[in-house]
């Protein structure tokens, strides 16, 4: 008998609300676009062309029921009048959350001055240990010197040869392995991205830092005591510069956030305007009765002129949904802050205890 947690897990696969690491190369192209890669106007654009068409078939497949339906000039008019308040409060919705944000950032000359000083403070501390001479000014260059210098380091904690038994370098070639293909990953995927693009912000995310800090805390924990000077400084660096990563995504994150943010309210604002107009444009010419009553190919005036005025008044909706799509995909995919491990493929010490319990 299937339990109800493998046919939630099912029904999670089949939708994508999986909560692995921010890793489209294993995605479809439709739903890697739909989610990610897509320009989000062309993304809405889509959808209501899917929405047309929808009711285009819908009208060739019932047009007695359809041409019927689309009579009753009340009913239709209720429907437009609900999109046009809808649309009304969502615009209203969306400039007070922009407002906010806004707000957030009218602060004193001296908050100012300690945000500039902070930030200009934490890239210097790749300078500092001698990781690159003048930190990279781009997130995407950051990152990659961040990776590199974790993965020169992982190289070698492996060469260097301690007194420590063979269980300690299995656990050091396990988390080398896991730097290396982590790193290739996130670089190879960074060298395809333009500067200056959001992808730039996010592609860092898909780095698993979370177990790999674990790991090391774990080595330096276990073996403390048989590892040599040059074995502990190493794996120091490791987990500092590991924090320095997580540190500098969680900021490119919110960066994202805050330019998805200024993109939704500007195209929403520059859709919505010409869509209340069209709506009641739509409630006057309903009240009029204007339309021939002729068929063409199953089809009359008023089947396609409702079914494209109702497309139109939802294009706010669509340019909304197609921007919290990837933005709730970004935070579902990405909730780790720091060293605990959501991944269930990750295995941890006390995974094992767990088992061995049961």
């Amino acid at each position: 008998m299937i339990d109800g947690e493998s046919l939630l897990q099912s029904a999670r696969d089949r939708v994508g609300t999986s909560r692995g690491r921010l890793d489209r190369s294993s995605e479809n192209r439709l739903k890697r676009w739909l989610l990610f890669d897509g320009d989000r106007e062309r993304v809405a654009t889509r959808l209501l062309a899917t929405v047309f068409a929808v009711l285009l078939v819908m009208g060739g497949l019932w047009p007695i029921e359809y041409q019927d339906l689309l009579r009753e000039t009340t009913m239709v008019q209720t429907v437009f009048n609900t999109l046009l308040s809808g649309t009304i409060l969502l615009v209203s919705i969306v400039v007070s959350i922009a407002a906010v944000g806004i707000s957030q950032e009218l602060t004193s000359l001296g908050n100012q001055s300690e945000r500039v000083d902070t930030t200009i403070d934490f890239q210097g501390r790749l300078e500092e240990r001698d990781i690159v001479d003048v930190s990279p000014a781009r997130p995407g260059q950051f990152t990659a010197v961040v990776l590199r210098s974790i993965k020169e380091r992982a190289d070698e904690l492996q060469g260097l040869e301690g007194a420590a038994g063979r269980e300690y370098r299995d656990e050091v070639d396990r988390l080398q392995a896991d730097i290396h293909a982590n790193t290739e990953e996130v670089l190879t995927t960074l060298s395809r991205v333009p500067n200056g693009s959001t992808d730039e912000l996010l592609t860092g995310l898909n780095y698993d830092s979370s177990w790999q800090l674990y790991q090391s805390r774990r080595i330096l924990t276990e073996y403390g005591d048989q590892l040599t000077a040059a074995e502990q400084r190493v794996i120091e660096d490791i987990m500092d510069t590991l924090h320095t990563l997580m540190v500098c995504r969680e900021y490119f994150k919110t960066l994202y956030y805050k330019l998805e943010l200024s993109d939704l309210s500007t195209t929403l604002l520059t859709v919505s305007l010409p869509t209340i107009v069209f709506i009641t444009y739509v409630l006057l010419a309903l009240d009029s009765g204007l339309f021939p009553d002729v068929t063409v190919l199953g089809y009359t005036p008023l089947t396609v002129f409702i079914s494209l005025a109702y497309t139109i008044a939802l294009a706010p909706y669509a340019v909304l949904t197609s921007y919290v799509l990837r933005a709730a995909n970004v935070t579902k995919r990405t909730p780790e802050e720091g060293p605990f491990v959501l991944d269930a493929d990750r295995e941890t010490a006390y995974d094992a205890d767990s088992s061995s319990d049961d």
